[in-house]
């Protein structure tokens, strides 16, 4: 997609179980994406974001003032899962182990904060 405003909407072919994952790439000074059904908006939708979430269930749309924006978009949809013979994805679940690294992560982060200000 380039340099197109891309109203609210779903991809209803694209498989639930699989993150749509979008780059955006340009020269453009004010972007904004929404993710409606979420209540999310991303005011600083700037060159080299990268935003995963599942286009089949979230309600999406980019807005583009001015300037040159391109959105590079990965989706997976079952007719390429046919064609190449690979099964489905499963749901994305979290491990014992991705917990254990979000808390020590979480930590880390509020540490950074207390200490970044010195």
């Amino acid at each position: 997609m380039c340099n197109c405003q891309s109203p609210d909407h779903q991809d209803p072919k694209c498989l639930p179980e699989a993150f749509d994952i979008l780059t955006s790439i340009g020269s453009y000074q004010c972007a904004t994406m929404k993710l409606s059904n979420l209540g999310i908006k991303m005011a600083y939708y700037n060159p080299g974001v990268m935003v995963s979430y599942s286009g089949c269930l979230v309600r999406h749309g980019i807005r583009v003032d001015e300037g040159d924006q391109i959105a590079w978009s990965w989706f997976l949809r079952d007719s390429i899962h046919n064609y190449t013979c690979t099964p489905r994805p499963d749901y994305a679940r979290y491990n014992l182990a991705d917990l254990d690294a979000y808390k020590l992560a979480k930590y880390n982060q509020a540490d950074f904060a207390v200490y970044g200000k010195l």
